[in-house]
């Protein structure tokens, strides 16, 4: 095991460039679809457009551009708003937001994304499932949904599935931290501490964020021992802003564990 209290208060770990952190919206990710479908225009049986036809042909095609682009701004106005509501802990609001962007755009995976988001924080889990898996079925390679998914399944018990996500992910980014303390924690609550403690030891150290420091917490809370999760908390502290730490210890809360004393 590494001695963390070589690490000096004020070192390097506070100075590198931080990992972005997922929001407390559970891990939200609000990004815009830059795919926007082309709008095909056949006109057939006509050998001639008349000036007047072909100027009123424009204008209907403005006013459909002007239309989509508009819908396009309402759309990513409830999507900005659910974020929002989501990181303020307004879920029912949330879930309003979530059936407006139901609306407005049903087909764009951000939507199923966010309703699986609301239904996991509703503590639905098959139906968060279903969400994330349709919004993947939409988007396939659309990361936060595999990321929230694998959160949901690790929520519902099905640690093993989980786990085969966040590999995926691990090839995807194999730098992130967050993924290698998800992964490190899926295996703490599956009680596989062996399995666990191995990963933990392969993690950046000191690293970008505090995931060294909460997955070690993460096994020593598993097994009962709180002190010596308590300290991994308090080291953490000592080198990382609060809003960093804040982050692992909701994770850990959320996922079961007595992290109040963290």
């Amino acid at each position: 095991m590494r001695m963390e209290s070589k690490k000096k208060p004020g070192g390097r770990a506070s100075s590198r460039a931080a990992e972005t952190l997922p929001t407390p919206a559970r891990h939200f990710y609000h990004t815009v679809n830059k795919h926007a479908g082309l709008l095909e225009r056949r006109i057939a049986g006509t050998r001639s457009l008349q000036i007047l036809g072909f100027a009123c042909f424009l204008t209907a095609s403005f006013a459909f551009a002007e239309s989509k682009n508009d819908a396009k701004k309402s759309y990513e106005t409830v999507i900005s708003k659910a974020s929002r509501d989501l990181s303020d802990g307004k879920i029912d609001d949330a879930a309003n937001d979530a059936q407006q962007a139901e609306k407005l755009d049903p087909n764009n995976p951000e939507t199923a994304n966010l309703l699986g988001i609301v239904a996991s924080k509703k503590k639905d889990y098959p139906e968060a499932i279903s969400q994330f898996n349709r919004a993947l079925t939409e988007n396939p390679k659309f990361y936060g949904a595999k990321f929230n998914l694998a959160d949901a399944l690790m929520l519902q018990g099905n640690y093993d599935e989980a786990r085969s996500i966040l590999e995926d992910l691990r090839q995807i980014d194999p730098k992130s931290e967050i993924v290698q303390f998800r992964l490190a924690l899926d295996y703490v609550l599956a009680n596989q501490p062996d399995k666990a403690m191995a990963l933990i030891d392969g993690m950046d150290f000191p690293g970008k964020t505090p995931a060294y420091y909460y997955a070690r917490a993460a096994v020593w809370l598993k097994k009962g021992l709180v002190k010596d999760a308590t300290q991994y908390g308090v080291n953490a502290h000592k080198y990382y802003t609060d809003g960093q730490c804040s982050y692992f210890v909701s994770v850990l809360r959320e996922m079961g564990l007595n992290a109040s004393v963290l």
